[in-house]
């Protein structure tokens, strides 16, 4: 009797737990659920390394070295490999190269490494002149420090052997598919944040240049609630990029310095697109890098209204681009964001050493900093940066969220509705490479580029007789005269008027649509002096504010 109810028990949970889907992995070694350190003694280039399901204390990989051509993969079998830990890492590659790291050996679970808590360290640490990894599926969470480190610090217990920069590169990063949510510090910490130099005090307080990282590429990972950025890379000036993806709620420890959903660190050189971005403590994106850079498609919404909410002095912008170390002939190119809400000014330019900024075609939308600085509330360019320096165009601004007409606001779906006043606003950009749109849909789709990250499919959304459109004034920054785009003006008045920052209007005429030549009102400005101001456009059927620049 006593033999049958086991038996039914036995049943029972045969017929309730589902079971995993495994892939059919051809594993080369099996490493069992109670071995927590694998070393590369008996594996080869080529070979894959199964970790077994079950749960483990930590798991460190230990002089593994693949080749380019035959790299070892790294992968789970039969389900989840679960870690909860005291130690002060999940998983630790130590002088490991040419390694695929990737959790999708069952083919029903997303994360097939699931480190679910380091209670003294980082979950994922790249170390010890680790170089060549592609890491995939994998899920950190709680974890004291960063969620996923990779970088080789200088200093490894001996003065005489440091790793510096002309002794060690580390070579193509790849993080992509991974979930990463509640942890202390950055999600991804990639790079030494010391690029121009670090001390290193128990070596008679030597100063010495970290290694650099040619190749990152981060991408496709959800991230949520990082107590500092919740993506950084730093010391990486070649073949980086940042894209596609998803950031909540980063910065809630609000550690100065350490406030932002993506940080481009000093010495990188990344592309950063195509990410969303939602109700950060910090700046949308950080850009201290090299220069020569493109940031362009991200959608970025509220950023750092959470951050001191009732205290507009402490500032938080949609993207900041600030200066560490900056390349001689060094451009910016900020193109197609979609910024919402930012706290302060949407996009905040300091960088006086670059040769010149481009802010074009982005949409911003109810910036904070409307109350107390409207001026720059939308492009704040810092005093220090010479007009000529900066190309501002065809941006789309509103005061408020409705006005560009997103698809549905209640549910934050911000693409844009057929009828949208930020279709075809945009100019060209396709020589600069921007051919499709955060969704990765082809751009332009009608007539022109739409303002800011979505670009309309709907065939029904184009130019019509009850549109108006104007563009963006030019030249600018602009000396005798401003030129201002119709593509279509329906009404009979136009009046422009140049207001002085503190209120005072300098300049109010009215035209009549005939005065429009070769689809461009002319507007004579010989009489204003060098300076910021703002040109007010108002139709029948239109009014804006937009910030204009006259250099004399």
């Amino acid at each position: 009797m006593k033999k049958a109810l086991i038996i039914l028990i036995g049943l029972s949970l045969f017929v309730y737990i589902p079971l995993i889907a495994q892939k059919d992995v051809n594993c080369t070694i099996v490493i069992p659920v109670g071995e927590f350190i694998v070393d590369g003694t008996d594996i080869s280039p080529g070979d894959v390394v199964c970790i077994l399901a079950g749960d483990k204390d930590y798991i460190l990989f230990k002089d593994i070295q693949g080749t380019e051509e035959q790299p070892i993969t790294i992968i789970n079998k039969n389900g989840p490999v679960v870690i909860n830990t005291e130690h002060f890492y999940g998983v630790k590659f130590d002088n490991c190269k040419h390694i695929i790291f990737s959790g999708t050996g069952s083919e029903d679970i997303d994360y097939g490494f699931q480190i679910k808590r380091v209670a003294n360290g980082t979950g994922i640490s790249i170390d010890n002149k680790s170089t060549n990894f592609e890491v995939e599926n994998i899920e950190v969470s709680y974890t004291l420090i960063a969620a996923i480190y990779a970088k080789t610090e200088p200093y490894q217990g001996d003065c005489n052997n440091l790793v510096t920069r002309d002794n060690f590169t580390m070579y193509n990063l790849k993080f992509h598919d991974c979930y990463i949510h509640n942890v202390a510090d950055e999600g991804f910490y990639i790079g030494s944040s010391k690029y121009t130099g670090l001390t290193i005090y128990d070596c008679n307080d030597t100063v010495v240049l970290p290694h650099v990282i040619i190749g990152v590429e981060i991408y496709n990972n959800i991230l949520e609630r990082t107590g500092w950025d919740g993506i950084q890379v730093s010391s990486s000036p070649e073949d980086c990029s940042i894209h596609d993806n998803i950031i909540r709620e980063d910065s809630w420890e609000e550690y100065p310095g350490q406030m932002s959903g993506i940080l481009i660190g000093g010495g990188s050189v990344c592309d950063c697109y195509n990410n969303q971005i939602y109700d950060g403590k910090g700046d949308g994106i950080d850009v201290l890098g090299l220069g020569n850079m493109m940031i362009y498609n991200n959608l970025i919404v509220r950023p750092g209204r959470m951050f001191f909410p009732g205290q507009p002095d402490k500032f938080k912008h949609g993207i900041w681009i600030g200066e560490v170390v900056t390349s001689n002939n060094a451009y910016f190119k900020v193109y197609n964001n979609t910024i919402i809400s930012p706290k302060s000014s949407g996009i905040k330019y300091t960088n006086a050493n670059a040769s010149k900024g481009y802010f074009i075609n982005n949409l911003i939308t109810d910036p904070g900093q409307l109350q107390h600085d409207p001026q720059n509330a939308y492009l704040n360019i810092d005093n220090s940066i010479a007009p000529n320096k900066v190309e501002i165009s065809h941006n789309y601004l509103s005061e408020n969220n409705t006005s560009p007409k997103f698809m549905n606001l209640y549910d934050e779906i911000f693409d844009l509705l057929p009828d949208s006043p930020a279709i075809n606003y945009g100019t060209f950009l396709t020589n600069e490479g921007v051919t499709f749109d955060i969704f990765n849909r082809a751009r332009p789709f009608h007539t022109y580029f739409d303002a800011g990250a979505f670009e309309c499919h709907d065939p029904s959304a184009d130019i019509n007789e009850n549109k108006e459109v104007i563009g963006m004034p030019y030249p600018m920054p602009a000396s005798n005269k401003i030129y201002i785009p119709f593509r279509k003006f329906n009404g009979n008045i136009i009046t422009v008027s140049i207001i002085s920052l503190q209120g005072r209007v300098l300049l109010k005429q009215k035209y009549r649509n005939y005065d429009i030549s070769d689809k461009n009102l002319v507007v004579i400005i010989e009489n204003i002096k060098s300076g910021n101001y703002i040109l007010n456009i108002t139709t029948d059927n239109y009014s804006d504010n937009k910030p204009i620049i006259i250099l004399k």
